[in-house]
């Protein structure tokens, strides 16, 4: 399956808007892919005003900022598996509040699934729409006043055990904290976050790296009647953090969708308004 720009589940009018990189860009009217992998990911945003209605019922004023990257590990045996990385922040505008959460999906294949048995963290196994998924919530509400600045990140390494570790963290207010650790319990010889824009995951997802607002969970849409914000999305290379080389207006793995949303780019920046949206590249 090669990889197709745009994903054809979404259009510009609703879709996870941000920045996202599929490990591919437009030279003329073709596509050139490319690869690259990493042990960290860094999503920043900061958000100058906020106001959405959302169809979600639970939070009809909130929406999401999500980091969304995969996990490509090779087991003992040499084959390869893909988890689906997801560190989460979601922001209710009618109160000026923000939780942050973060879920764990297996796309090795369409019908793989996860066993509560092979992962270890804070979170609990889950199950939605007969698809089983990790989730966890760090327990406190953060309240904030605008400008709210806030990195999401995860990293994974392998710990003695030869299992990958993938922890995850949000910076706020001048201090980081890592609110999960997550063990998956498999043997590998190899383990990273991966980009690459050739070849479509065995689920028929692609292997992306994302920063992306969308409704506030369960594949909710969100709008915004007032916005200012800016995204970054950066990787580990050579020790320190680079913005991710090429980058799209819009993702394709998250089922959270918002319309009405702009999204321009300056200076590897995304900056995202109210207003029409259409697919295109940011740099």
């Amino acid at each position: 399956m090669q990889v197709t720009l745009p994903p054809s589940w979404y259009s510009g009018s609703q879709a996870p808007v941000g920045v996202a990189d599929y490990g591919a860009y437009y030279s003329g009217s073709s596509e050139v892919p490319y690869s690259y992998s990493t042990t960290e990911f860094v999503g920043n945003f900061t958000i100058y005003s906020a106001s959405f209605t959302s169809n979600n019922k639970f939070y009809p004023n909130s929406f999401s900022i999500q980091l969304n990257v995969v996990l490509n590990y090779t087991k003992s045996n040499g084959q390869s598996a893909y988890l689906w990385i997801q560190d989460v922040a979601v922001i209710n505008t009618a109160t000026n509040q923000m939780n942050i959460v973060d879920n764990i999906w297996n796309l090795t294949s369409t019908s793989s699934t996860l066993s509560s048995k092979a992962l270890s963290g804070n979170g609990k196994v889950y199950t939605y729409h007969g698809q089983n998924y990790y989730a966890y919530q760090y327990p406190s509400t953060i309240s904030f006043a605008y400008p709210l600045s806030v990195s999401l990140f995860v990293t994974v390494s392998i710990n003695a055990q030869g299992y990958p570790v993938v922890d995850f963290y949000f910076a706020y207010g001048g201090s980081a904290v890592k609110y999960d650790s997550v063990v998956i319990k498999v043997p590998v010889k190899s383990a990273s976050f991966y980009v690459q824009g050739y070849t479509m995951l065995p689920s028929g997802l692609y292997e992306d790296a994302e920063l992306v607002t969308g409704g506030p969970g369960g594949g909710s849409n969100a709008s915004p009647t007032a916005y200012n914000a800016y995204y970054t999305l950066q990787y580990l290379s050579g020790g320190k953090l680079v913005p991710v080389p090429h980058a799209f207006d819009y993702g394709a793995d998250t089922a959270e969708t918002v319309t009405n949303m702009a999204d321009a780019a300056s200076s590897y920046t995304a900056v995202l308004s109210p207003g029409a949206e259409s697919w295109h590249p940011l740099w």
